[in-house]
């Protein structure tokens, strides 16, 4: 079986792989030239966890090749998955690869080979009936269904456990609109992975939906626990970290996206929620609860703003260390990142800032340059501090102590991940989500 997929960003290199190492002669597209040549030297133009390995493993094998054009390997295709972004805009949905992608395999279909092709990419519900398949059908000049297939198959990754994930998925959602392509995808998927994994196939506006409202919940659990912290942090003698683990015992809610924090991030829910919003506005339908939510991982950072000025008073002339930058650890995806957000805020103030983190600091600097310093070492972020914020829970911030502390001007710190809550640290240690003074 000979697979393409078009995009070699974090869904389509972490499938690519994964591919691979099951014995699938996977043909990789990136068009981005500097990315196409890091990816042919063996490196991941972005850091996942164990990807460069799984990279390495799949090249040497030979099972994964990288190419410029879909044209150069199409006829060698029995599936083509399309994994290319789906940004946004002024929170409506960039769709203008995914029309490019769908124009170009429209021309190619004319041929008499046609390979399934199967949607990844995160689009809002009605995209595939109303714009690809359309598309496709224009410049193919077949009929979908009958003359080539058509599948969406969306995506349930999380940075960080990427490959994990597409090994093990928890569910495998697909959709199609003929039974043949049904057939064919399930043929070439009970190749890859475990019978135990549940398969649910729909139509292709429900399994669009599904993607958009499974995100949309995860965010909403970010949020209402974030909401919650909020409260605990006024309250004494109240916990955030064991009122969520008590309430993800509760079957109904189960424990995952219940971990309080500067608010949500990355390339997928803050754009996602942006989208379905957008989604609601052209039906019609009221989408308070999702613009709240969207509100609250706003606000979060105010919090934490309003918490420094109330230890500091005037932060003003001040240096403040942030540790970590990317929007959650074992990841450099600062796309959203809540610390980049909060940088934004704290340069305005007038205050100094110092940044750390094990891999963002590259991605970083594309963005402040040279208006914040860069360390390399925590310790060196600390030094000379007025006040640290932990912002991401990278394994190494868990083991700071005395030592690095007391570098500072002030040991003042501001934990937003209670990584350091139970380690009775001789400073002024602020945890989000517990009253000061309580651990």
């Amino acid at each position: 079986m000979n697979v393409a997929i078009i995009g070699m960003g974090f869904v389509g290199l972490s499938l690519a792989v994964v591919l691979a190492s099951k014995k699938v002669i996977v043909y990789g597209l990136e068009n981005n030239r500097p990315k196409l040549n890091q990816l042919k030297s063996g490196n991941p133009p972005f850091y996942e966890t164990d990807l460069k390995k799984w990279l390495s493993k799949a090249m040497k094998s030979g099972k994964l090749k990288f190419f410029e054009t879909i044209n150069e390997v199409y006829p060698k295709t029995d599936i083509i998955f399309i994994t290319v972004g789906t940004p946004t805009k002024n929170g409506i949905i960039n769709l203008n690869y995914i029309k490019s992608v769908s124009k170009d395999l429209g021309k190619l279909l004319r041929s008499s080979h046609k390979p399934l092709i199967v949607v990844k990419s995160t689009i809002v519900p009605g995209t595939t009936d109303n714009i690809i398949k359309p598309i496709l059908e224009k410049y193919s000049k077949k009929k979908c269904g009958k003359d080539f297939f058509l599948v969406t198959n969306p995506e349930f990754l999380r940075e960080g456990s990427a490959i994990k994930d597409q090994l093990n998925p928890h569910i495998i959602v697909t959709g199609n609109s003929d039974k043949t392509s049904q057939k064919f995808l399930k043929k070439f998927y009970d190749k890859i992975f475990p019978s135990k994994i549940p398969r649910v196939n729909v139509n292709f506006a429900t399994s669009e939906m599904i993607k958009y409202a499974n995100n949309a919940f995860l965010a909403t659990k970010i949020s209402f626990i974030n909401t919650i912290s909020n409260l605990c942090q006024k309250i004494p003698n109240t916990n955030i970290d064991t009122v969520a683990k008590c309430i993800g015992m509760d079957p109904r809610i189960g424990p995952l996206f219940l971990k309080a924090g500067p608010g949500y991030g990355g390339s997928c829910l803050p754009k996602d929620i942006d989208s379905l919003i957008s989604v609601f506005q052209s039906k019609g339908v009221n989408s308070l609860l999702l613009r709240s939510v969207k509100e609250v991982n706003i606000r979060q950072l105010d919090e934490i703003v309003k918490l420094m000025k109330s230890k500091m008073k005037n932060l003003s002339n001040k240096t403040v260390s942030i540790l970590g930058l990317s929007f959650k650890e074992n990841s450099d995806d600062i796309r959203q990142s809540a610390s980049i957000r909060l940088i934004k805020k704290l340069l305005k103030t007038g205050c100094t800032i110092k940044v750390h983190d094990p891999s963002a600091l590259v991605n970083t600097k594309q963005i402040f340059n040279s208006k914040i310093q860069y360390c390399n070492q925590p310790k060196d972020c600390l030094r000379q501090s007025h006040c640290a914020v932990i912002m991401t829970a990278w394994p190494q911030y868990s083991t700071l102590g005395k030592k690095e502390f007391s570098k500072m001007k002030t040991p003042l710190v501001i934990d937003t991940r209670r990584i350091l809550a139970y380690s009775h640290l001789d400073i002024d240690y602020n945890a989000i989500g517990f009253k000061t003074g309580n651990r």
